[in-house]
Formats: structure tokens, sequence, C-alpha cells
């Protein structure tokens, strides 16, 4: 009578493995599955246009903040640029504040036409990195943007009555041709009728040689754009190709420490621009500017060193 009970038992007990086996594979199905899915949200975290637009949003809205004047330009300059980003790649990842690091080099496309305001540049670039975090009331991702100085700097600083307006600009109407009304035919004249005079030709006016325009010189290229040179020393500066370098130099350097240095190197850097800005406003030779320039990049390199 015990043998069923043994023969129920044992059967049981090798069941029993059988479903301890199902059970570790579905869950490893089920976490690969997630596993895919929470890779896919990083990847568009970090490499989808959405998270493009929203980059170059947050690009145009510190513009506007340094430019701090009639942004209505800007606002229309945004809504006309293409961005896309070369080489996104995942910098790091903390599960535990949901943020994904990204970085990548961001590049906006200019309109046709805007150049002209860029110093004839058609697109502006920049090393950054951005991070994205799920927003607490999930309506989305937040993000957050570093390193796009050179992008900011230079849409704040666009000449906002230049070349942006020719992207918009629409061609002047051609004015209509004026069509002559015929006149009546003459009346012949009689067989008696004494021929009428001849009529005297015209007389035609002198024509004057216009005096010919003197030659334009050309204009050096420096990081700010010649055609709105207002200053002594800008316009020393796009008449000299020499100077012209020395300006795009010190541009470079001073937006390569902006991009990597911390809020307070980026703060003592925006202030001692200024004081370069009136040194070389000062100036009265191409010499004197020059050595301003100079001085320029020792200072950055000082500042973006922590001396």
């Amino acid at each position: 009578m015990r043998i069923p009970g043994y023969t129920l038992l044992i059967a049981a007990a090798l069941a029993a493995p059988a479903c301890k086996k199902l059970e570790p594979q579905a869950t490893k199905e089920a976490k690969a599955q997630q596993a895919e899915a929470h890779d896919k949200r990083i990847k568009q975290a970090c490499a989808s246009q959405a998270s493009y637009e929203r980059l170059k949003a947050l690009a145009f809205e510190k513009a506007k903040d340094v430019h701090r004047g009639d942004t209505a330009l800007l606002d229309r300059l945004a809504a006309t640029t293409v961005v896309r980003m070369e080489n996104p790649v995942v910098k790091s990842r903390d599960e535990a504040l949901n943020v994904t690091v990204c970085k990548g080099r961001m590049v906006i496309e200019l309109p046709p036409g805007a150049e002209d305001a860029f110093n004839g540049e058609h697109r502006l670039t920049a090393e950054v990195e951005y991070a994205a975090q799920a927003a607490a009331d999930g309506s989305g991702l937040v993000y957050s943007l570093d390193g796009a100085e050179p992008i900011i700097y230079r849409l704040a600083a666009m000449d906002l009555k230049g070349g942006a307006q020719a992207a918009s600009a629409t061609p002047a109407p051609v004015p209509a041709i004026e069509t002559a009304q015929a006149s009546p035919a003459p009346a012949l004249p009689s067989a008696d009728a004494a021929p009428p005079p001849r009529p005297s030709p015209p007389v035609q006016p002198r024509r004057t040689a216009a005096p010919a325009e003197p030659p334009r010189p050309a204009m050096a290229r420096p990081s700010f754009n010649c055609r709105y040179a207002r200053s002594r020393s800008e316009q020393m500066i796009c008449a000299d190709e020499r100077l012209a370098a020395r300006d795009r130099a010190m541009a470079s350097l001073y937006y390569r420490a902006i991009a990597s240095g911390d809020p307070e190197t980026r703060a003592i850097l925006r202030d001692s621009r200024d004081e370069f800005l009136q040194r070389r406003e000062r100036c009265g030779s191409p010499g004197c500017v020059a050595a301003v320039y100079d001085d320029r990049m020792d200072e950055i390199d000082r500042i973006a060193s922590g001396e």
C-alpha cells in the first residue's frame, strides 16, 4: 500500500527540476528584452534627430541670453538652420540618477544668405557633451548642453542688421516695360505743294566718360565680419591679413578655453574680454594692435591654466 505513495513522491521529485529549468530560461529572455529596450532608449538619447533639435534650441536660447538685445532675427535663423551630430557616442551612464552623458561634434548648417553674417562660413561647429535625463513628471527627456560656446558666441555676436536677412529676402519686382502708342499716319502732300523742309538731325548730347571707381582694398578675414567693422581697431584688422590671422588665433584660443573651462574660468574669461577690447581700441597703429593680441593670448593661457 505504501508503494503508490513512494511512486508519487518520486514522480514529483523528478518533475520539479524540469519546472526549475523552464523558469530561468523565461527570466533570461525577459531580462534580455529589457536590456535591449534599455540600450535603445540610451541610444535614442544620444543619437536621434529629436535630441539634436532640442540641443539646437538650447544653443539658441543661450545665444539670446548672451546677446541681450532684439532676438527676432535669431528666432528666424533658428527656424531655418539644420542641426546634426557627428560621431555621437555614450560617454557615461548613471543608472541611479537615470542620466546618460553623450558627446559628439555638433554642426549647425546655416541657410543660404546667412553666411554674410558669419564671415562667409556656411556652418558652425563645436565639440560638445550633452546629458539626457528622464523628466520627473514623465513628459520625456530633459537635456543639458556643455561645450557649445563656439556656436553660442558666434550666434550672439551675429550682426543682426547683416547677412542673415538675405535668407528671407524676396527679389525686387521687375518694372513693367512702357510701350509707346502708335501715332496716326501723316497725310500725303499734293503734287503742287512745296516739299516740306527736311528736319535737322537732333543734337546728340556729348557723352562724358564716367570716372573710374577706385579699386577697393581686399579685406582680410578675421573672426568677425569685416563688412560691419565700425571701430578704428576693427578697420585696421580688416585691412591687415597679419592682424586678421592674430584675431583668428586669439578667437580660437578663447573658444577652446571657454569650452573646456569650469564656470569660474569662463566667468573670468568673459569679464577680461571687455578690458581686452578697450585696450585694443586705444591703439593707433597696427603694431600696437598686434601687441595687444599677443598679450591677450598669453592672458587666456594663464586664465585657462588657473594661474
